[in-house]
């Protein structure tokens, strides 16, 4: 109940910035709110979240139905950790010796079973696009590893957050991209979807519209509008649905993913390196922008980064 209600609220926004000693490698994580008033615009973030292993050389990877990402010693004894920050608890995660180290790693939950699952999805193809490759599946419940071996006719892996919806992951397939990958989180099987069009140099996003995969497409040079089709499938056959035409937004702007029904996450970077000016959310139907609070320069020796939203979860299958 408390998962389902989530949903229907704005979220906040995770950022990772260092605060006092820019010479340390270690980011401090915040989240952002939304402002009630314009008077209190840039004021100081005021909920940071304290991570109890980010002095150990932990990588952020995405942040996810509550859960916050990191691996830990990629290229020597892997781990995955996974955090909830708002009940303090964690899970550390040893990834398999046999499991190759050029991988991504994706995060998927099944709402009908209530199942977590995560996969490390090679990045590079073989030359032969027949090759069969292999992926190593974790299922959270049961605590345990598995090998799901497929044939695919392109790349596997790409570097895009996977987006979980209907008991399917998606991410797009590489950086050429021609196909969304898709892979069921039931059957442990994967397939490929056709993009909605073929264009080159443009740039492609996966995210949630209204309880469905959607993508969003835009051209590079920002000269044309922003396209947001919407994946529709009837009797296991998938088509793309236009659903939204959005005017170029100006430079140094990052669409991030969707808030919710119909909200798009907006952040503006400064022109100067490491810089961060805005965050908003755009309401794609009443053209509405609403302010998240962004801390004062003064606060921040150096931004790191946007991670993008943030439920409050209070999943308590993971332990300390």
């Amino acid at each position: 109940m408390h998962s389902n209600h989530q949903i229907f609220r704005i979220p906040f926004v995770i950022i990772s910035y260092h605060k006092n000693d820019i010479s340390c490698f270690r980011p401090e994580f915040f989240s952002l709110h939304l402002h009630c008033n314009i008077e209190h615009y840039n004021s100081p973030i005021k909920q940071q979240l304290y991570s109890p292993f980010a002095a150990h050389g932990v990588r952020f990877e995405f942040c996810y139905n509550g859960f916050i990402c990191f691996t830990k010693d990629i290229y020597t004894s892997p781990v995955v950790i996974l955090w909830n920050p708002a009940n303090r608890r964690y899970k550390c995660i040893n990834i398999p010796s046999e499991c190759s180290k050029f991988t991504h790693l994706k995060l998927g939950f099944h709402q009908q079973s209530n199942e977590y699952k995560i996969l490390k999805v090679p990045f590079q193809m073989l030359r032969d696009d027949e090759s069969t490759k292999v992926t190593w599946v974790y299922t959270l419940s049961s605590g345990s590893w598995k090998i799901v071996s497929f044939t695919l006719p392109t790349l596997t892996g790409s570097s895009e957050p996977q987006i979980s919806v209907n008991g399917f992951m998606y991410w797009l397939a590489g950086s050429e991209v021609e196909y969304v990958i898709c892979f069921d989180l039931i059957k442990d099987e994967f397939k490929l979807i056709v993009i909605p069009d073929d264009r080159q140099l443009v740039h492609r996003k996966l995210m949630v519209l209204r309880g469905s995969l959607a993508m969003m497409v835009s051209v590079e040079d920002r000269t044309k509008d922003i396209e947001i089709w919407m994946l529709v499938n009837e009797n296991s056959s998938y088509s793309w649905t236009k659903k939204f035409n959005l005017e170029p937004f100006s430079g140094k702007t990052m669409l991030m993913e969707m808030l919710n029904d119909h909200k798009l996450l907006v952040v503006v970077l400064k022109t100067h390196l490491c810089g961060l000016r805005q965050v908003y959310s755009y309401d794609l139907v009443t053209k509405m922008v609403e302010y998240f609070h962004v801390p004062k320069e003064q606060d921040l020796a150096s931004f790191v980064g946007v991670h993008g939203c943030y439920f409050e979860s209070l999943e308590i299958r993971i332990e300390d």
